[in-house]
C-alpha cells in the first residue's frame, strides 16, 4: 500500500483536477449521451463498460473507451442471441467478440442485421488498438537500435492509417498531410512520404508520432463510442 496519506492523495487529485479541468470539460462535450429505455434492456454489464467508456474518454484514457464500448456492444450481442428460441447461454462460453458477432450471423437474428456491419468494424478496432498491441516499445542507445525502433513504429503507423482509411478517409489524407518541423535538424517533413518511404526518417520519429498517435487514437474512440450509441439506441432507443 502507498505510504501516502489521505490527504496528500486528496491534494493531488485535486491539483490534477484543477489542471485537467478544461480539457476535460471539452471531451466531456464532445461525447453524445446514450439515451435508451432501460425497461427494453437492463444489463448491468453493458451499463458498466458504457459508463468505464465515458469516464476514460473524458480523462483521455483512448486505449481503454475502445476496450469498453467493444465489451458493452459483445454484452448486447450476448443478450440478443440468448432471446432467441434455439440459443443456448453455453453456446457462448468462451467466445471471443468475433466469435459472438459471428454466431449472431449464423443465427440470422434479424434485430441485429443492420449493426453487423458496425460491430465488424468496432471489433477490428479493438483488435488492432487496445487488445493485440502492434508495436513493443524498443529501447534506444544507439543508431542500430534506433533503426528497429523507427522500422516497428513505421508498421504501427501504417497499420493506424490502415484502420483510419477504414473510418474515415479524408481525416487520413489530411493526417498524412501534417508538417513535421525538426528545429534541431533546421528540416520539414510531410508525414505521409515519411510513412511512404519517399522521404528520409526524422532523427525522433518516436517524438513526432507520439503527438499524431494520440489525435488518431482520440478519433477511433470517439468512433467507437459513436458505434455503441447507434446499436444501443438502434435497439433499444427512447421512442
Amino acid at each position: 500500500m502507498s505510504k501516502r496519506t489521505l490527504e496528500e492523495c486528496k491534494e493531488q487529485l485535486q491539483n490534477g483536477d484543477q489542471h485537467t479541468l478544461e480539457r476535460r470539460a471539452k471531451r466531456m462535450k464532445e461525447l453524445e449521451q446514450i439515451h435508451i429505455d432501460g425497461r427494453l434492456f437492463a444489463s448491468q454489464k453493458e451499463w458498466d463498460y458504457t459508463g468505464e467508456a465515458s469516464d476514460s474518454y473524458i480523462n483521455g484514457n483512448y486505449r481503454s473507451v475502445i476496450f469498453c464500448c467493444a465489451c458493452s456492444v459483445d454484452q448486447i450481442f450476448r443478450y440478443e442471441y440468448v432471446k432467441e428460441p434455439t440459443s443456448k447461454y453455453e453456446d457462448l462460453n468462451k467466445c471471443t467478440f468475433g466469435q459472438i458477432i459471428n454466431k449472431c450471423k449464423g443465427k440470422d437474428i434479424a434485430r441485429l442485421a443492420p449493426f453487423i456491419v458496425e460491430a465488424e468494424l468496432l471489433n477490428r478496432i479493438r483488435n488492432m488498438v487496445s487488445v493485440h498491441p502492434l508495436f513493443i516499445d524498443y529501447p534506444v542507445e544507439n543508431d542500430p537500435e534506433r533503426q528497429i525502433r523507427n522500422k516497428l513504429l513505421l508498421e504501427d503507423i501504417k497499420k493506424l492509417l490502415g484502420l483510419m482509411e477504414s473510418v474515415d478517409p479524408k481525416l487520413r489524407r489530411k493526417i498524412e498531410a501534417t508538417q513535421l518541423i525538426n528545429k534541431v535538424e533546421e528540416k520539414t517533413y510531410v508525414f505521409g512520404e515519411v510513412v511512404k518511404g519517399c522521404s528520409e526518417l526524422p532523427f525522433n520519429m518516436n517524438g513526432f508520432w507520439g503527438l499524431i498517435e494520440r489525435d488518431i487514437l482520440q478519433f477511433l474512440a470517439r468512433h467507437a463510442w459513436q458505434i455503441l450509441k447507434i446499436i444501443a439506441e438502434g435497439l433499444y432507443g427512447v421512442t
